[in-house]
């Protein structure tokens, strides 16, 4: 017996796009530049993707001369260009970087190709075969329709080809490059990191948009309103106006007047409450439950989405945390790593061979320096039960102390002292 689910769909449709000679990626041809604008939206989607996109890139290039090595006449360098695809990757699991030649077959520059403009040509597109599509505006919000004069096709990386590629155009003056498009599942359209939590991250903007309505109106309930038929529309829309215009922080506490004709024992106004039971309590639940399910996927351990060591998370922990998320992100690295080898192989004046890049390291606060760890040492200092040597072997174990600040103490027996 076969098992089948019927309710779950792609997560990417693709579809040939016979007028522009393309394969959408995704059914409005939109994807990632959907994912971006969801991840925007939301506080903890763009938490996520940042703290990702610093643990690819770690501390840049070990060797120092290549992280300042000038890479395109924009004066980017190598780590320029390592910072912009690992958030590149970080928000599309895939990297575009454009490439010149010169006459010689060497790369004279590099430079970051925005991945959410990179489209596939199909095979039977007669004039671009089986090449990139760049465009800037595949979503269509500049314009309703795609302006083909604006797309620039070039050619996915292959050193090998760049003369034919050359001859068959027409000469260098019209040759464009190519460039490398990268996945870790090769030239496919790929999901993005936040593809599987999309709907959490869109949760997240919604409970925030949820909390700014609340304000906005005051905190008010839901209600339905029963009034006297008005006389025209006019008279309608300036009820209504009023009414809308009564909400919101800046009009709480102020008296809103409603009139009745003299004489009338009651006014033809009537407000009925609409109930739903905990929706603030059902908002939190919902709120964190959504966080905790993006931060999850992302495999971040919580101590790193907080505060500074002392606060919520102690220095050895974050720097458990920070040597985990460093181990998480290893692939990514090591596909950098062979990346910058294979292009900057072919870059003219190079001779590097070291292309490692450094892992994050982990950014605390030394226990000793923060309020809470100087009130333990107090504490220490100011315990009678322990001797002097056990207030040194403590203060210089568990508190990080050097010999020298702990001899600066001046410590004695069962004297107070007072840490400033």
């Amino acid at each position: 017996m076969k098992s089948t689910v019927t309710d779950i769909s792609k997560r990417i449709e693709l579809k040939v796009n016979k007028t522009e000679g393309i394969i959408n990626y995704d059914i409005d041809n939109a994807y990632p530049q959907r994912v971006v604008d969801i991840i925007n939206a939301s506080g903890t989607g763009v938490s996520v993707t940042e703290k990702f996109s610093k643990f690819i890139f770690g501390g840049g290039f070990v060797d120092e001369n290549l992280a300042k090595f000038v890479v395109n006449s924009k004066g980017m360098t190598a780590n320029d260009l390592l910072r912009k695809v690992s958030n590149s990757l970080s928000k599309f699991n895939g990297l575009t970087i454009h490439a010149n030649y010169d006459a010689n077959l060497n790369i004279t520059s590099l430079s970051n190709s925005p991945f959410e403009y990179a489209r596939f040509t199909t095979p039977e597109n007669e004039d671009n075969p089986n090449v990139l599509a760049i465009y800037n505006d595949w979503q269509k919000t500049k314009s309703t329709r795609i302006n083909k004069k604006n797309i620039d096709f070039i050619n996915f990386y292959d050193p090998n080809k760049v003369q034919d590629q050359v001859d068959a155009i027409g000469g260098w003056h019209l040759y464009k490059g190519q460039i490398m498009y990268w996945t870790f599942d090769g030239i496919e359209y790929p999901l993005a990191p936040s593809d599987s939590v999309l709907e959490d991250v869109q949760t997240d903007y919604k409970c925030k948009n949820f909390k700014l309505k609340n304000v906005s109106t005051n905190f008010l309930a839901s209600y339905i309103f029963e009034v006297d038929a008005f006389e025209n529309e006019a008279d309608r829309e300036e009820f209504v106006n009023n009414l809308t215009n009564f909400q919101g922080d800046d009009n709480a506490l102020r008296i809103f007047l409603l009139e009745k004709i003299a004489g009338q024992t009651e006014s033809g106004f009537k407000m009925q409450k609409v109930d739903i039971q905990d929706v603030n309590e059902l908002y939190k639940y919902t709120e964190i439950s959504a966080q905790e399910n993006t931060i999850n996927k992302y495999g971040i351990p919580t101590v790193l989405m907080k505060s500074v060591a002392g606060k919520l998370g102690s220095s050895s922990e974050i720097k458990d945390a920070t040597a985990q998320y460093n181990g998480h992100t290893l692939d990514y690295r090591i596909a950098l790593e062979e990346i910058f080898t294979k292009l900057m192989s072919r870059f003219v004046g190079a001779n590097f061979t070291d292309f490692s890049i450094k892992e994050m390291v982990a950014a605390t606060v030394p226990v000793k320096n923060t309020a809470e760890g100087k009130a333990k040492i107090v504490e220490v200092l100011t315990n009678s039960s322990l001797s002097v040597k056990q207030k040194k072997g403590v203060l210089k174990t568990v508190y990080e102390l050097t010999d020298s600040e702990i001899e600066g103490l001046e410590i004695e027996e069962d004297v107070n002292l007072i840490v400033e």
